[in-house]
């Protein structure tokens, strides 16, 4: 009788979805008792009986909870039967350093100012949290009669003053200016004692005072160029269409230095074109300087930098004594060495923290190579230790 009520009740619905097709997805707990599984089947079976076409679509969520549970268990077990050396594999090889008491004397007329640029358009020395992401060493020579640039690659991996593997960039922001030109020195066996600090905003407001920079860019960069800047035509000269020399404005050069996604250009990509980018701009700017006269270079040094200084420890005597080195040098050909040289870098992992671990020992010979020697004779006639 009970089956007999269910189907006078169910007769409406069986006409209407008698010949119409029914997705019965079944699975999880429904599997889990047999009664259940007996139960469902039979309706099933009852519902193709009259007239219904049912898709059934197999779940099993419990069934895949319990194949996932083995396969981490057997994961857990793999990981935890690994060689201990597998583990350590992202610690980096260990950095040898030049104690201060070791780092060779700098040879006479011989000077270095280094050269930071924080990488934001406003930066406050007394809440220092940002990277120093420009770093380039300004080193004079006036017994050689050279003016040499070396940039350093922004995510070198160093060992910071506690002694702990980092970043080169943000060595400053923890550390301390001092802090990072304390580790140049020991990596590089030198002996920098001046630095400037500027932002990016400086840096386009000392260009904009020189009257602007000549820049030589490809195509690739001229496409960034436009995609950054949102292009005004008056941020270059002639306004920007291809690859090409242009008149840059402050603003626009900064952005040029910026660029790090433009193609691969004389075998360099990314940020170490960036850092060949930055010298450009600089040694653009001296050779604009060439026919500057010494009234025009102490203004330039004591006043349009001066000002545009972020933080220091040079004094104004200091910037004289520096503008004076480069005044007389002002006809010297602008020589440019990047850090890593060639190919003794390569792409590292530190605890999820991308940098570039380097040959130190390499880089230091190149370095050293780069600044120090040459063929001018320092010392006297009857001098028995000649530096070349």
């Amino acid at each position: 009788i009970d089956r007999a009520q269910i189907l006078v009740e169910a007769l409406p619905y069986i006409q209407k979805y008698h010949g119409k097709t029914v997705v019965i997805k079944y699975g999880g707990n429904a599997m889990i008792s047999d009664e259940l599984k007996a139960a469902v089947m039979e309706d099933i079976v009852l519902l193709s009986t009259v007239g219904v076409d049912v898709v059934l679509v197999h779940g099993g969520g419990p069934e895949i909870n319990a194949m996932l549970k083995k396969i981490i268990a057997v994961l857990l077990i793999l990981c935890l039967s690994l060689p201990v050396c597998a583990l350590a594999q992202q610690d980096p090889k260990p950095i040898a350093t030049y104690a201060p008491q070791d780092i060779p004397k700098t040879p006479e007329g011989v000077h270095h100012y280094l050269l930071l640029c924080a990488d934001t358009w406003k930066c406050d020395i007394n809440n220092m949290d940002n990277y120093t992401d420009g770093i380039m060493l300004v080193t004079v020579d006036t017994v050689a009669h050279r003016i040499m640039l070396t940039s350093f690659i922004r995510d070198m991996l160093v060992l910071r003053p506690d002694g702990k593997y980092g970043r080169i960039n943000a060595v400053a922001s923890r550390f301390g200016l001092q802090g990072l030109v304390d580790t140049i020195n020991s990596h590089f066996g030198l002996e920098i004692d001046k630095y400037i600090l500027v932002d990016w905003t400086d840096v386009g407001e000392i260009i904009d005072a020189l009257g602007g920079v000549d820049i030589t860019i490809t195509s690739g960069e001229a496409t960034r160029l436009r995609d950054k800047l949102t292009y005004k035509s008056d941020w270059t000269e002639p306004v920007l269409s291809g690859a090409g020399t242009y008149h840059f404005r402050g603003y626009a050069a900064v952005i040029y230095m910026r660029i790090r996604s433009s193609g691969r250009v004389d075998g360099e990509s990314y940020d170490y074109r960036r850092t060949t980018r930055a010298r450009n701009v600089v040694s653009s700017l001296a050779d604009s300087l060439r026919d500057i006269t010494w009234p025009e270079a102490t203004k330039l040094a004591t006043v349009t930098i001066w000002k545009s200084i972020v933080d220091t420890n040079m004094t104004l005597a200091d910037m004289m004594t520096a503008a004076g080195y480069a005044f007389d040098l002002r006809s010297a050909e602008i020589e440019q060495l990047r850090i890593p040289v060639g190919n003794t870098g390569h792409e590292f992992y530190y605890y999820d923290m991308a940098t570039q671990e380097i040959d130190y020992e390499a880089n230091r010979e190149a370095l050293q190579a780069f600044l120090l020697e040459s063929y001018t004779v320092r010392g006297v006639d009857d001098a028995d230790d000649w530096d070349w």
